[in-house]
């Protein structure tokens, strides 16, 4: 498939069986880097007036956050981890009780304010605090997609759609947006979270954050690290910037082996969350 035909929203299903990601879904083809490109769902869904839950997936990860709230306040947390690159990653709930107490916000980025990102898996953070802002916000359910190609000589596409709607479709060189127009020269490194704050409207903002992201995540489809046993043998690694690559963390971080899967065809692509519906009773007791 060329790479012109990753330009459109991939399509969602309702699966009635949790289904394998280990069999359904390929595993990564690390020869083939430059080829692809990496996919990631977010469903964010106000169940009641009092209960939410968010789910992530991507090639790397997937995770459910559960979220209670009572007086514009959460009072209650779980993070779950189904699917993730290393053993400790399995641990991510406990820091993430940090943000218990916080003050609801449209922000997505405020429950920085009562946790820190760094001592927090990354990506269970992010979904957190996109489903904080959710629980403010007038739409009962939301999806974002997103996807960015493989880099090719510092060249990659980016692309968001909310609900199946197109909201952002970027060109990049070397985490430079050159395209569109209105954006060039908009580098996507160092403060782009308080450039996007001042210069897109609230209803997109989260999503232009959440898809630069994407281009961290991405660079992860060029490396084997099934070709470790321990977190430390990464020498490379964010070393402080999450949970599992913290000092006290690290050490006995074990490797996922083929934990990660290739969601870039739009027939895999569509199996993203599609069983997210059959967890929906896992309330927080």
């Amino acid at each position: 498939m060329g790479i012109n035909e990753y330009d459109k929203v991939p399509p969602s299903v309702e699966s009635f069986i949790v289904f394998d990601r280990y069999t359904e879904i390929p595993a990564i083809n690390y020869d083939n880097y430059g080829e692809g490109l990496c996919r990631r769902r977010i469903r964010l869904e106000n169940i009641s007036d009092s209960v939410s839950i968010g789910e992530l997936e991507d090639d790397f990860h997937h995770f459910r956050v559960e979220i209670h709230h009572k007086g514009n306040r959460v009072n209650h947390i779980q993070g779950t981890t189904f699917r993730a690159p290393w053993s400790t990653c399995s641990e991510v709930n406990k820091p993430l009780q940090e943000i218990v107490g916080l003050q609801l916000s449209k922000d997505s980025t405020s429950i920085g304010a009562y946790g820190s990102p760094t001592e927090n898996c990354t990506h269970l953070f992010d979904l957190t605090g996109l489903l904080v802002s959710h629980i403010l916000g007038e739409e009962r359910n939301k999806q974002y997609d997103l996807a960015i190609t493989d880099p090719v000589n510092g060249f990659q596409k980016l692309f968001l759609w909310k609900d199946g709607i197109a909201v952002f479709k970027w060109e990049v060189q070397d985490s430079v947006i050159i395209a569109p127009k209105t954006l060039e020269g908009v580098s996507l490194q160092g403060k782009f979270i308080s450039w996007a704050k001042d210069n897109f409207d609230e209803a997109i903002v989260e999503g232009a954050i959440a898809l630069r992201r994407m281009i961290h995540i991405s660079m992860g489809r060029g490396t084997n690290l099934d070709q470790v046993e321990l977190g430390t043998e990464h020498v490379d690694g964010p070393k402080g910037r999450c949970y599992t690559y913290s000092e006290n963390v690290l050490f006995r971080a074990k490797r996922e082996k083929k934990s990660v899967r290739d969601f870039s065809s739009p027939d895999h692509a569509a199996l993203l969350l599609s069983d997210m519906n059959l967890r929906k009773d896992q309330t927080i007791k």
